[in-house]
């Protein structure tokens, strides 16, 4: 199996913010479960210790669950907070993501620059 680079990893976070397919409390649609092609598998290797499961151990994607998740804690959904601090949750989940990727030895010459989206007021 190959493992993606960054950058590609990267993209495919980046497309699924842009379209609004990121869902944080969902398994197969939050940060780790869209790295994993939309599966919540991911989720039950968490406590598995050593096993990898598409290019990354649990404790690695626990790491990233984190780095999202805690920025959300006590935000109203409804609130326009919530997009603010979906944003803030997406920059550190990826900067853990490129921390994973450069302590497996991947070069990062450029890292990418994540824009926060634009919302359609309605």
């Amino acid at each position: 199996m190959n493992t993606p680079t960054y950058k590609e990893q990267f993209d495919k976070i980046t497309e699924a913010y842009i379209k609004g397919e990121i869902e944080p409390y969902r398994a197969n649609f939050c940060f780790c479960g869209t790295l994993c092609d939309n599966s919540s598998s991911w989720f039950g290797i968490c406590e598995v210790e050593h096993h990898n499961y598409k290019h990354y151990n649990g404790e690695e994607y626990v790491m990233m669950e984190v780095a999202l998740l805690d920025t959300l804690r006590d935000v109203d959904r409804v609130d326009i907070e919530w997009e603010d601090k979906l944003f803030e949750g997406m920059v550190a989940a990826l900067e853990v993501l490129k921390e994973i990727h450069i302590s497996k030895g991947e070069i990062i010459d450029e890292t990418p620059k994540f824009s926060k989206r634009e919302l359609l007021k309605l």
